[in-house]
């Protein structure tokens, strides 16, 4: 049986599809060294929605962009993938994840964060797929990759996700790069909303003299596609 194509934007036109993504509010995060700003999320007509990332000097951050599904679509178990060129920014980094039902409950059942990328350490060729749960806490999964794949070639590449009842199993360009047992992190069932953003932190090197020189920068997100399992041609998920 072959799996059915549940959600799919390519970026063509000029705006947000209303229906499917609102930009995310705009927000003060990473105590204050970064800052969703509206304006910083847009199509560019040529069929890929824009994260940008510019040096905001007067306040010493950076403005970035954001966008999400929230109450637009939501989705349990399936496959989550996003095609992605990212930008080699120091400090700064672009995700797309998922929030999955109360991230301060304190079992992964009850909620879950899963970054099924992040561009952390850009400048180092690393990137990383994280599971985050029992957020008092801070319970976490970390699947980070060094190399294996290089992400910061200039070209687009694939992430997904997908999301069972025996696991989590995370995806770049078409081969298992990680993957969670129920053991390791509870399966939560709970439907949530996808997100696509950039942010930058001073831990990560955000305001240096190599983050200001490195923008303005671009996350460029070529489509994101959900399904209701996982599509054939893809491995099964097992530990690596």
């Amino acid at each position: 049986m072959s799996a059915e194509l549940l959600f799919e934007d390519t970026f063509e036109g000029a705006d947000l599809d209303p229906q499917k993504w609102k930009r995310c509010p705009e927000w003060v995060r990473c105590n204050g060294f970064c800052i969703w700003d509206d304006a910083m999320s847009y199509l560019d007509g040529e069929g890929h929605l824009v994260l940008r990332m510019e040096w905001d000097d007067e306040n010493r951050r950076v403005r970035s962009g954001a966008v999400w599904t929230q109450g637009l679509f939501e989705r349990g178990f399936g496959y989550y993938e996003a095609r992605i060129k990212f930008p080699v920014a120091p400090g700064t980094w672009g995700a797309f994840w998922q929030m999955l039902g109360n991230l301060n409950r304190p079992t992964a059942e009850e909620g879950l964060e899963i970054d099924i990328v992040e561009s952390i350490g850009n400048d180092t060729g690393r990137y990383q797929s994280v599971l985050h749960w029992n957020y008092p806490d801070l319970h976490s999964l970390h699947f980070l990759k060094d190399g294996e794949v290089n992400v910061y070639d200039g070209e687009f590449h694939t992430f997904g996700v997908h999301r069972a009842e025996d696991g989590y199993t995370f995806y770049v360009d078409g081969q298992v790069s990680g993957h969670a047992t129920p053991e390791q992190c509870a399966v939560c069932a709970i439907p949530g909303y996808m997100m696509l953003s950039c942010e930058a932190a001073e831990w990560a090197g955000a305001g240096t003299p190599a983050c200001r020189e490195a923008l303005p920068a671009d996350v460029l997100v070529d489509y994101v596609r959900v399904y209701d399992a996982l599509p054939s041609g893809l491995p099964e998920g097992k530990a690596v």
